[in-house]
């Protein structure tokens, strides 16, 4: 048990030998520890040191005696201290590490994406999000680059119950499904991209070749984007 308390196995053999004997000198404690007599000496000197012994000179010959036992009961309130401080700087160092992360998170990051694979890429990150999306100016587009792919990717959507809102321009081949909620703005207002707004990130569709896709995570822009579509949405037609 004194172990717990930062006493070797050595010291903890001298220190009980000594609350046995009382005050004795180191020759009794050899004889009572059988432990060799150099040992004896340095272990005596570190019980000393950390207040677990004391030591007195008698016409000229070194006693020593065991300290009072309430020794432990002042470590495990050091202990105490040490761990409510410990707490303390934890809690300083969790504020300092959550700032620097809130700082990191307030910065945009941007991706470009390119290709049949980069179409593949962002819409498969959509449904990794998890969330319901907004879609503003669908044409149909992926559906026509990559049909086999759509129809996994609604597969997907189903099972997660991921649900879209999309503007579209009146005329276009915009996809009708149960999970889609569909508004239309009149034609002169054909976009030649598409942006989609998912999560933290805006997604922009364009129709070039390679296909390119854009896509820029920020709170600050995903929540601009979705402003901006309840006003269309608040004027668009079914």
């Amino acid at each position: 048990m004194l172990e717990e308390f930062g006493l070797t196995k050595s010291e903890e053999k001298v220190y009980l030998a000594l609350l046995k004997l009382g005050e004795s000198n180191a020759t009794e404690i050899i004889k009572k520890t059988q432990l060799h007599r150099t040992t004896v000496y340095d272990v005596l000197e570190r019980l000393i040191e950390k207040g677990f012994a004391s030591s007195i000179i008698k016409n000229k010959i070194r006693f020593y005696s065991s300290s009072s036992p309430t020794k432990l009961l002042d470590i495990a309130t050091e202990e105490i201290h040490f761990a409510e401080e410990k707490q303390k700087s934890a809690t300083k160092i969790i504020k300092e590490i959550e700032s620097i992360k809130s700082k990191a998170d307030n910065k945009s990051i941007t991706q470009i994406f390119i290709g049949d694979k980069g179409q593949r890429t962002v819409m498969n990150d959509i449904i990794e999000a998890g969330e319901d999306f907004l879609v503003f100016g669908s044409e149909g587009t992926v559906q026509e680059t990559l049909p086999n792919y759509v129809n996994q990717w609604a597969d997907a959507r189903r099972k997660k119950n991921i649900k879209a809102k999309i503007i579209a321009t009146r005329g276009t081949n915009a996809p009708v499904w149960k999970l889609n909620e569909i508004r239309y703005v009149p034609k002169e207002y054909q976009s030649p991209a598409i942006t989609i707004v998912y999560g933290d990130k805006v997604a922009i569709f364009i129709d070039e070749n390679p296909f390119l896709i854009i896509v820029i995570e920020s709170k600050k822009l995903s929540q601009s984007y979705r402003n901006y579509f309840k006003l269309i949405w608040k004027v668009a037609r079914v």
